[in-house]
């Protein structure tokens, strides 16, 4: 590891013991924090932590992996687990299963990163992230909204959530992690003799990323995976004011037996 400063958990709501945990692996921004709307319905079910990553931390995928595991089995112990993650958070998702399968009770990836290597102009542009001046760069968390949102399905206090989320990120975190993103490299092999349960939530509408025909390629490459289908959404879907993860999980047969009402959201790491 190239940085002091390892990833963490923190709990969005109290925990919850006696609930199968539910570990969220964010996006790009590695904060966790975009997960808010969907923690309230979520935390029926699970015992909900999401993932932090400190912008400075420098571990590579394997790594990054092993850190998770790490801390999946302190926060899990011996209840079922359901890992899910975004974008970037899929990519770390995958790795996670790969080298653990015998814990994942079911693996979730929306819209994962993983299609960036079909994306030749996100490819190209990846490669000059290092050489925006950083004046520019603090301004295009809401620049970039637009490309990475449909902006009609978003309420303004999400708007003004993500740009306050991703714009303190350095310049420096984003170019690591995108190149990490380049480095991405999981064979089919590898793929078909991952037996998880998994499923792929896609939007039609992704600007950024061709998702849904990525969530076709890994559901023929998956042996146990099924795809979940958002027609209209963009690329951060679950910001989205319609789309609920909970739900989503529902029509797909993988929630576990529905408990108490989830207490007050508190997004603060711990």
């Amino acid at each position: 590891m190239k940085s002091s400063v390892a990833p963490s958990l923190f709990a969005p709501v109290l925990p919850q013991l006696d609930k199968p945990l539910l570990l969220l692996l964010p996006g790009l921004d590695g904060t966790g924090q975009l997960f808010v709307s969907q923690v309230p319905t979520l935390a029926r079910d699970f015992d909900v932590r999401c993932l932090t990553i400190p912008p400075d931390n420098r571990q590579d995928w394997p790594a990054l992996a092993q850190a998770v595991i790490r801390l999946m089995q302190e926060a899990g112990g011996d209840r079922p687990i359901y890992v899910c993650g975004e974008s970037f958070g899929g990519c770390l998702a995958l790795q996670v299963a790969l080298l653990a399968p015998a814990r994942l009770t079911h693996l979730v990836l929306v819209n994962p990163a993983s299609a960036l290597r079909r994306s030749v102009w996100v490819r190209w542009l990846s490669q000059y992230t290092s050489t925006i001046p950083e004046w520019l760069f603090q301004t295009s968390g809401a620049i970039a909204l637009p490309l990475l949102a449909n902006l009609e399905r978003i309420s303004q206090d999400k708007r003004d959530l993500f740009t306050r989320t991703v714009r303190p990120i350095s310049q420096a975190c984003v170019a690591w992690r995108i190149a990490m993103l380049n480095r991405f490299d999981v064979s089919q092999e590898q793929l078909s003799r991952l037996r998880v349960p998994t499923s792929l939530l896609a939007s039609g509408r992704d600007r950024l990323l061709p998702s849904y025909s990525e969530a076709q390629l890994l559901q023929k490459s998956l042996p146990q995976a099924q795809i979940y289908a958002l027609p209209e959404s963009g690329h951060v879907c679950l910001l989205e004011d319609t789309v609920n993860l909970s739900r989503c999980l529902e029509a797909l047969n993988v929630l576990p037996v529905s408990q108490d009402v989830a207490p007050v959201v508190n997004l603060q790491p711990r």
